[in-house]
């Protein structure tokens, strides 16, 4: 930054030198003297610098900032001179001072102060092109923004005089880094959040203990639901009973069918993409790619996202859907899932996978003697007529020794020796090769970038078809600017299947391994728990995901066309301690069918294997999550959340402008720092993502999960008992009266004091234009507390006809 400031420095005190007067009309003093000052002299890109923007009712002169406006700067003509107090020089002043010297100077003050309070942006700029008046328009400490501090410069010269400051405050880097805000705010600084609940619980986040039938159940959950592809012995079955074909639209989305039918909308403005399946199967030209890819020399790409069955869709595409190639093809898979990531490994993790393959398939050893000397056959009989051909005759086991040195050189070069291995191979026993690289998108876009270039050179120098795994996005950002630029592969398409289908058949298939064989290879030896349980826990699942509604819209929408996450929350919740198993087999031994409630299945979600919620090990948020002491936060997230999809649902793909979301939270009084903040942790936590199409964050829109969790589960006791923990509380008597509670009656009860809280914190009286009211949530989170209650008053009949 050293080069960028003191090219600015030089470039300011030639401005200044050469400007003594000036006397120009508003428009004139913009383009002539302030648009050279903020680009030339305080670094803000023209990207960051709108002008004459609309915004809650009024025009702005200059909004600095993108894609949250941090600065508002008004200009007014040169002649309008701010008129200040006899001795009053340059530097820091009570704003008071300038403004209440004339009438003029207040009416000018009190304009960008009210763009400022409008608009939600602190940092307010008063310039006529040579005097500048910086103060905080907008405030959050408390403090009227008349009775602060500013930064007042009576000239350029005196700007240039004192550089350093001003840069400091009104550069892009200095404003970024907050000096200006920092300085008139020091006396005042903003107050945090107190700590929540966890910061006063001894053993938070505690770990849940389960008992041995628990952990048993969740051994042979995983074993099931999650590993049951690792047993090679049903690999096959497996997949022609479980696969499900991509691409099918979910009935319990939360969010609108155009935003899920857009996913891939954006990747054909871009290059020629094709759906990999089609509704009669698998696409046909996929087919002849396989056949064809070999003379092609360019790689098929499949594009999708984590998770959404690439890796199904690959084993199913060459074990069924291209089974009659089996005999002519040989298909290398290659797993980068427990790869280390390192760039230098990735050619013996290939050789590796190569060696390893052509063994079991082919029972040839690519390093057995007469196997090398008939791949070095041309080799061996130009050694012959070399300079130690002679040796042959004159001493044999010179020669021998020579000639085993030749070829061990080759062998020094194992990734060379594959591909003359696989030209061998393919000449002599009429067999085509595949090369499949999977998983490559669990890495960082880096990695996957070096993956496509080897992976674009086996394709043009070796004697096979590649395939491989790429997400959207490192896809786009590559294509636009990266290694993919140069090339023009082959690309399809993999959408997510439906999450209850695939869920419905895996717990279908295990039904049926269990049935017939009562165990599988690889179950675990010493289990307290048979498989007759874990039938009854399948039973009882498969009825669920029948019929249970709300429960597949859990799934489906948390999911977000995960099916790995998806499957991940079924493995969860066998087994979990948050589930009443004793009562699930209690009701089977009385001939009835157990009935999954919706806060079992919840409970199990949020805790996992902990006794109180922690957002540093749940996949679930907490949107009621504050860092400053400042009430309307505690609704930030599902404010933005509402937000982003109403703006999502008026555009093509869903996705709305980020600078324009900054914008609307801003005007409500949010500050630039809180929705960067909260924008940051619902796009870590899945909520949010960004536009892919070759751009950076200029563009966001809402997940399935996202929307499910500012519509639905935000209504849920389950959810508002678990991350209550986890919410600072500003009111002192709330925060006394919500405490560590264990018995449902209390948690009942501190869950209505919660909500009550957070409804004496709702700051808008008015939300006709605001997507989100969190008083009609709370209406609905009332009526489903007497819901709960009525349960609680039921489980209490039973135990007390139990006892009678």
């Amino acid at each position: 930054m050293v080069d960028i400031y003191e090219t600015s420095k030089s470039t300011f005190e030639a401005l200044a030198a050469t400007i003594t007067e000036f006397n120009e009309n508003e428009a004139t003093t913009r383009h002539r003297l302030i648009d050279v000052v903020l680009t030339d002299c305080l670094g803000w890109h023209r990207d960051d610098i709108k002008s004459e923007t609309y915004l809650s009712g009024d025009y702005f002169d200059y909004v600095l900032g993108s894609p949250d406006g941090r600065v508002v700067l008004e200009a007014k003509r040169s002649s309008k001179i701010f008129e200040a107090p006899a001795g009053v020089k340059s530097g820091m002043i009570l704003l008071s001072t300038i403004r209440d010297y004339s009438d003029q100077n207040r009416a000018a003050v009190d304009q960008v102060m009210g763009y400022c309070q409008s608009s939600g942006i602190a940092i307010a700029v008063l310039s006529n092109g040579t005097q500048y008046l910086a103060f905080l328009g907008s405030r959050s400490d408390g403090k009227p923004p008349a009775e602060g501090n500013a930064i007042f410069y009576a000239s350029l010269q005196d700007a240039s005089t004192d550089f350093t400051h001003f840069w400091n405050y009104l550069s892009k880097d200095g404003v970024d880094r907050g000096d200006l805000t920092s300085l008139l705010q020091r006396s005042t600084a903003r107050a945090l959040a107190p700590q929540p609940m966890s910061s006063r619980i001894v053993d938070y986040p505690g770990y849940r203990i389960g008992s041995s039938m628990e952990t048993d159940l969740r051994i042979l959950g995983d074993l099931f639901i999650q590993d049951i592809t690792k047993v090679e012995a049903i690999t096959d079955d497996f997949l022609r009973e479980c696969y499900c074909p991509s691409g099918a639209l979910s009935q319990y989305a939360t969010v609108s069918k155009e935003i899920m039918r857009s996913r891939y909308m954006a990747l054909q403005s871009h290059v020629n993409t094709e759906d990999a399946t089609t509704k009669k199967g698998l696409n046909e030209n996929l087919r002849h790619d396989i056949l064809a890819g070999a003379l092609v020399r360019r790689p098929i790409v499949l594009l999708g996202d984590v998770g959404v069955g690439k890796s199904m869709f690959l084993r199913h595409l060459f074990r069924v859907d291209t089974d009659q190639l089996a005999d002519q093809s040989l298909v290398i898979y290659v797993d980068f899932l427990n790869h280390s990531g390192l760039s230098d490994d990735v050619p013996n993790y290939l050789v590796d996978a190569i060696k390893s393959t052509i063994m079991s398939a082919l029972q040839v050893d690519i390093e057995e003697g007469a196997f090398v000397r008939s791949v070095y056959n041309r080799e061996i009989n130009q050694f012959k007529k070399g300079i130690y051909g002679f040796l042959e005759e004159d001493d044999k086991p010179e020669f021998r020794k020579r000639e085993a040195a030749m070829l061990g050189g080759h062998l020094d070069e194992p990734y060379t020796h594959a591909r003359r291995s696989i030209e061998f191979l393919q000449t002599t026993r009429r067999v085509s090769f595949v090369l499949a690289l999977d998983n490559v998108d669990q890495h960082q876009p880096t990695f996957q970038e070096q993956i496509f270039m080897t992976g674009q050179s086996l394709a043009e120098t070796w004697p096979l078809t590649v395939f491989m795994c790429l997400r959207p996005d490192t896809f786009h950002l590559s294509r636009k600017s990266g290694a993919l630029a140069a090339y023009q592969p082959r690309v399809f398409t993999v959408s997510p299947p439906r999450a209850d289908h695939v869920i419905l058949k895996r717990l279908t298939f295990a039904r049926q391994q269990l049935s017939e064989f009562g165990r599988l290879p690889g179950f675990p030896d010493g289990l307290t728990l048979n498989s007759d349980s874990l039938l009854v826990y399948i039973d009882v699942l498969l009825a669920a995901f029948e019929s249970n509604d709300k429960l597949i819209a859990l799934v489906d929408n948390l999911s977000s066309g995960n099916i790995r996450r998806a499957l991940d929350f079924i493995s969860t919740f066998v087994g979990s301690g948050y589930v009443q198993t004793q009562r699930i087999l209690e009701a089977d031994k009385r001939g009835n069918r157990y009935t999954i409630p919706i806060h079992e299945f919840m409970r199990a979600i949020i805790y996992r294997d902990y006794k109180y919620y922690d957002p540093r090990q749940s996949t679930v948020p907490n949107l009621f999550n504050i860092q400053d002491s400042d009430k309307k936060e505690h609704f930030l997230s599902p404010l933005i959340l509402a937000l982003v999809e109403t703006a999502g649902e008026r555009e093509q793909g869903g996705y709305a402008a980020t600078s324009d979301v900054y914008a609307r939270l801003q005007s409500l009084g949010y500050t630039g720092a809180q929705i960067h903040r909260h924008v940051t942790l619902l796009h870590d936590a899945g909520c949010l993502e960004s536009a892919e199409h070759g751009i950076n964050e200029s563009q966001i829109r809402i997940t399935r999960s996202g929307s499910y969790l500012h519509k639905s589960m935000i209504t849920e006791f389950a959810y508002v008992d678990a991350v209550v923990v986890d919410t600072p509380i500003l009111d002192i008597a709330a925060r006394h009266e919500i405490s560590d509670v264990f018995e449902i009656n209390q948690r009942l009860g501190r869950a209505e004091r919660f909500v009550s809280y957070l409804l004496d914190c709702w700051p808008f009286t008015s939300v006709e234009d605001i997507p989100f009211d969190w008083r009609r949530h709370a209406a609905t989170l009332l009526t489903n507390f007497e819901i709960v209650q009525e349960g609680i008053e039921r489980a209490r009949q039973r135990r007390e006809r139990g006892r009678s």
